[in-house]
């Protein structure tokens, strides 16, 4: 990070001092302007190094001052990030025809915006040094040697994916020698010690994609030598009358980890201490409006439910307090095996009060094989697939089937299977991504904050495990399967 300076662009003073807040630790400059003109004049002064321009402005809206900026030719390079409470395909189209780099919706997660401005900053200077470097020998020396000794791997990618060049970070992190030649395309070789995840994402591969909507991962799983590794896929589009791509692989595997289980301690809050209470409170209105006219023996019963759930309330507390394993943590004291599924599974459904799950478990001796995941860890990821088969069903009451099944090489598989309303295509793309919620309003008529299944599938794959949703054929409602591998 250097000393780059953003223009933010709002017509809303708080929105302004929140963001300068959030950028001025990181070591940038944040000049604020409140109108259209008033950017453009500023930004015409001094060409700033990264725009964040809000869309909805009265007078001159968002659209028109990127218009504007990408005319000047001073300013027609400057990335522009629009921050927009829009969320639709046509404002998308719009922005990016305006000339708008990027995408940040509000209400947005400040991790996450601190890291786009991040990426977006590094990912220019890139470019630029890309540019200068034709120019002059001396300017060419001084990006090498800021490639070469980058903290990120850089490679370069021919129109074919072909690799010619890798900064030494780059082949260490694919394990390439010095010495060892080139002659690789980056994908196969990317895949010989990375999963890529989400698998969705890589269809397209190697176009670059239109915007930062799905993150490209190489992901190598958690293993009895190796923590889990994350590593984010960037890939910047050729320049004009070059074809030659420029590939950035940066480790966020903290990032990831430290998100995840942020996530997971979220969930496993809500669910530990919303039963008890409960059970508290219901006590205490009941005695508290008709205490004076019931009988000692109901009031002692109404007693004893208020007072265990706050025995279970105070027990929970401290399950939370220590609280403090990895998810994803494959060796853990509290693995679980296979044929012990089932009764993890029964455990749930009796908390989430389902009166139809059907569970069908036909599996052989070798069941008795430890899952690659703590049972804890499994239990969240159960917990949140039959919470959502409750919260998206029309009567709260679902029809369940839970189908385990073993896969070769080593592997178990889940399919649950509900009988729901069933999801749209977008609801299915969309549904593994965090905050996403198939209730597109949010009106509260679904409860939580939509990191069910964005969970689920972080702890999959931090595995090396594959998750999918899919409709059924024979009847409305969905089928979500969880592929998790056996700990050799």
């Amino acid at each position: 990070m250097g000393n780059e300076t953003i223009l933010a662009i709002d017509d809303n003073p708080q929105m302004l001092s929140i963001l300068a807040d959030l950028l001025q630790p990181l070591g940038y400059t944040v000049v604020c302007a409140a109108n259209g003109p008033d950017a453009l004049a500023l930004a015409t002064a001094n060409p700033p190094d990264l725009v964040l321009l809000d869309v909805m402005m009265p007078g001159m809206d968002g659209f028109e001052v990127c218009r504007h900026m990408r005319a000047h030719p001073a300013l027609a390079h400057v990335p522009v990030v629009l921050v927009t409470a829009l969320d639709d395909r046509e404002s998308r189209v719009e922005g990016f025809e305006a000339g708008a780099d990027e995408f940040v919706t509000k209400p947005f997660d400040y991790v996450e915006l601190r890291a786009r401005v991040t990426t977006i900053l590094r990912l220019n200077r890139y470019r630029t040094l890309v540019e200068q470097q034709r120019r002059t020998a001396t300017e060419r020396a001084r990006f090498v040697w800021a490639v070469e000794h980058s903290d990120d791997g850089i490679l370069l990618l021919d129109e074919a994916d072909q690799v010619h060049y890798a900064n030494p970070r780059a082949r260490t992190i694919l394990g390439l020698a010095p010495a060892v030649s080139l002659d690789h395309a980056f994908l196969p070789l990317a895949t010989q010690q990375y999963r890529l995840t989400p698998p969705e994402a890589w269809d397209a591969w190697p176009q670059v994609p239109a915007h930062d909507d799905q993150p490209r991962f190489l992901v190598s799983p958690e293993r009895a030598s190796s923590v889990e590794r994350w590593l984010r896929v960037d890939l910047l589009p050729p320049a004009e009358n070059d074809p030659t791509r420029v590939l950035r692989l940066r480790d966020v595997t903290e990032q990831m980890i430290t998100q995840r289980e942020m996530w997971t301690f979220h969930t496993m809050l809500a669910h530990k201490l919303r039963t008890p209470l409960v059970g508290i409170l219901g006590g205490l209105n009941i005695l508290s409006g008709g205490g004076a006219t019931m009988d000692r023996e109901s009031i002692v019963r109404i007693a004893e439910v208020a007072l265990a759930g706050a025995r279970r309330l105070r027990s929970e507390i401290e399950d939370i307090l220590h609280y403090l394993r990895s998810p994803s943590d494959v060796y853990g004291l509290d693995s679980i095996i296979v044929s012990e599924v089932s009764l993890l599974l029964d455990q749930v459904a009796r908390d989430l009060d389902l009166k139809h799950v059907t569970i069908e478990a036909p599996l052989p001796e070798s069941a008795n094989h430890r899952i690659a995941l703590t049972q804890h860890s499994l239990e969240v990821l159960l917990r949140e697939v039959l919470e959502n088969c409750v919260k998206f069903h029309p009567h709260r009451d679902p029809e369940i089937q839970i189908k385990l099944s073993l896969l070769e090489p080593k592997m178990l598989r889940l399919e649950i299977i509900d009988d729901g309303p069933g999801m749209s295509n977008e609801q299915r793309q969309r549904a593994w991504y965090p905050y996403y919620q198939g209730e597109r309003n949010f009106t509260g008529q679904v409860e939580g904050m939509g990191l069910g299944l964005a969970l689920v599938a972080r702890i999959v794959h931090a595995v090396g495990g594959r998750c999918a949703l899919a409709n059924r054929t024979d009847s409305h409602g969905t089928i979500v399967t969880l592929t998790l591998p056996l700990a050799s």
